[in-house]
């Protein structure tokens, strides 16, 4: 496992913090730790962070392209370059050497790419190549380094070419050279415009909104916002809204989230139940269970049960729940590469390795197996995940329907980017056939 980040209080330079990069894959327990460490010490400005959030920066912005300071079209063909360039990054560790190697003017580059001024015309060749290579393979691989994503994801991502088409895999590169918005989700819809009203007031301007998603910006963190501290909005991407919003549900429901995390989608489901059902929330991880509980007290939340579940077998169901003959909806968001949220987390792209793919698609299709024998018959299974490969998403599904007589697929979805401005989401809903 990959040795942990320096921890604060001690020494943190900049090649250390690279070196832990370059090791290779990340769980998204550590990822998520470091990413909070590194926000809170920028927050207090210690001048150690500088580097280090300037490399975090960096790598959301044409890192790939950006780090590769030997990369230059001038002088050969842009297919020669590139191709060049494609042999030196095979694997994560070169392109930490690559990052270690940068030039002294790494930082103004960065911002000429990101501002389409960049004097060195890579950015301009590489997208001319991602359209008019004759190899369909080269104009991928193009596309990739343009927009700051490392080669050895093109299998993958050429496989997702494959079942979403040539234009979506265009334009969701073309996404992740930017941070999207901060989303939140208004707990009650028809207070929409109140609640509009009330984060103005506090310093939050809404930017955009869909339905009772908003996207705010401005100098007030949210939690200090009224309508967090009162419960009215939660902070949740809108691409995950869309997962929870086609999860079935109704009055008098018995609903299990099986891998609730913090509880974002549980507190979602919570809110669209109004108080007519259930909700059952388990996570293998006391910590965020310990969180999902804080958030429940936050909004009186007593119709919303918490238990641990590590997910190597069916659970025992809970008494209600087995004079039902099962959960009436079972959630199961399984652990993943998180590749639909590297444009909140570009230093995440760069850690994730290929040969990750099969591990985790075997987590998740056990993951499906032990929550399925919970679902009573004619219930719901729903399989979400916040990945855009096809390994981690489709594939399972349909492992799990070849193995599994008596259940269809009703539904299949990926949400937000690149249609929308938010992160990229996968949402199957499968049907248990009634006896």
């Amino acid at each position: 496992m990959p040795t942990a980040p320096p921890a604060p209080g001690g020494d943190l330079e900049l090649g250390a913090f690279l070196a832990w990069l370059g090791a290779g894959e990340v769980p998204p327990s550590v990822d998520r730790w470091a990413g909070e460490w590194l926000r809170t010490v920028g927050l207090v400005r210690d001048p150690r962070a500088g580097p280090v959030l300037g490399f975090v920066d960096d790598a959301l912005a044409w890192g790939t392209l950006a780090a590769f300071s030997p990369f230059r079209v001038r002088g050969r063909t842009a297919e020669a370059a590139l191709l060049k360039f494609a042999a030196a990054v095979h694997r994560p560790r070169e392109l930490l050497l690559l990052w270690r190697r940068a030039d002294a003017d790494f930082a103004a580059r960065v911002r000429a790419l990101a501002q389409g001024t960049d004097p060195t015309g890579d950015v301009a060749a590489l997208a001319t190549l991602a359209q008019t290579a004759d190899d369909p393979q080269l104009r991928t691989l193009a596309a990739l380094v343009c927009h700051g994503v490392p080669p050895w994801h093109a299998p993958a991502l050429a496989r997702r070419q494959e079942r979403s088409g040539e234009d979506w895999l265009a334009r969701w590169l073309a996404r992740q050279s930017s941070r999207p918005p901060l989303w939140l989700r208004v707990a009650v819809p028809r207070h929409a415009a109140a609640v509009r009203d009330a984060l103005a007031v506090d310093g939050l301007r809404v930017v955009a909104q869909a339905g009772a998603a908003l996207a705010v910006e401005g100098p007030t963190p949210v939690m200090r916002a009224r309508s967090w501290r009162e419960g009215a909005v939660e902070i949740q991407d809108l691409a995950s809204q869309r997962v929870g919003d086609a999860v079935p549900l109704g009055a008098g429901r018995l609903v299990w989230d099986a891998c609730a995390g913090a509880g974002g989608k549980t507190l979602q489901l919570w809110s669209r139940l109004d108080g007519r059902g259930t909700i059952h929330a388990s996570d293998v991880s006391p910590i965020r269970l310990a969180a999902l509980r804080k958030r429940l007290q936050r909004v009186d939340g007593r119709n919303v049960r918490v238990w641990p579940w590590d997910g190597r077998g069916a659970p025992a169901l809970p008494p209600e729940v087995a004079a039902r003959g099962g959960f009436d909806t079972v959630l199961v968001d399984a652990p993943c590469s998180g590749s639909g949220t590297w444009r909140r987390r570009p230093d995440a792209r760069l850690r994730s390795v290929p040969s990750a793919l099969p591990r985790w698609a075997a987590q998740q299709g056990g993951l499906l197996a032990a929550a399925a024998g919970s679902v009573r018959p004619g219930g719901a299974l729903v399989y979400a995940t916040c990945s855009v490969f096809v390994e981690e998403n489709e594939a399972p599904v349909a492992a799990f329907l070849a193995a599994h007589p008596g259940w269809s697929l009703e539904q299949e979805q990926l949400h937000g980017a690149p249609d929308a401005d938010a992160d990229t989401l996968y949402g199957a809903v499968l049907r248990r056939e009634s006896r």
